[in-house]
């Protein structure tokens, strides 16, 4: 169910798994956002005439990126392993390009730490809104959450903490 300002806080969120390499429908099920939704965003990020809308050439700028870095990696691997006595004149290429790439796993590994937080956030908010519910109009849905609980909590953690 949407909630406003739903589209404002989970789009950039969306978006940017998107460019991260994940598929719309493994975002549909980590944000809990529809497909058709998803679609929709990304579709108003077209632009007319271009045959490719702001996600698509943002992963694709991203891939090609890390291609390149990979491609120029492996060269200087290739250039190491071909006069091993001149490696010291490669050795700061490598740790340059090695720390690029360090750099951009961690932001990928921070950013689905930050997506599985959200998730966690979203299950409590969900929980909270069943009990104030159960609370006010149904006296059966909170005994049931107030017996279940633990339970509960412990199966978010299970599915929400990664």
């Amino acid at each position: 169910m949407a909630v406003k300002g739903d589209r404002a806080r989970l789009e950039p969120v969306a978006r940017q798994m998107y460019v991260d390499g994940q598929s719309l429908t493994a975002i549909e099920d980590t944000l809990g956002v529809s497909r058709q939704t998803l679609a929709e965003w990304k579709g108003r990020t077209r632009r007319y005439g271009d045959e490719s809308d702001e996600w698509d050439k943002a992963r694709s700028a991203k891939e090609g990126y890390e291609a390149q870095l990979l491609m120029v990696r492996d060269e200087i691997m290739l250039q190491i392993t071909a006069a091993p006595l001149q490696a010291n004149s490669y050795l700061d290429a490598l740790s340059k390009v090695e720390a690029i790439l360090d750099r951009r796993s961690k932001s990928a590994r921070e950013a689905a730490d930050a997506i599985a937080r959200q998730k966690g956030e979203m299950f409590l908010a969900v929980v909270k809104d069943l009990i104030e519910y159960g609370r006010t109009n149904s006296p059966e849905l909170f005994a049931a959450l107030e017996e279940n609980f633990d339970d509960l909590v412990q199966w978010g953690r299970e599915r929400y903490a990664g």
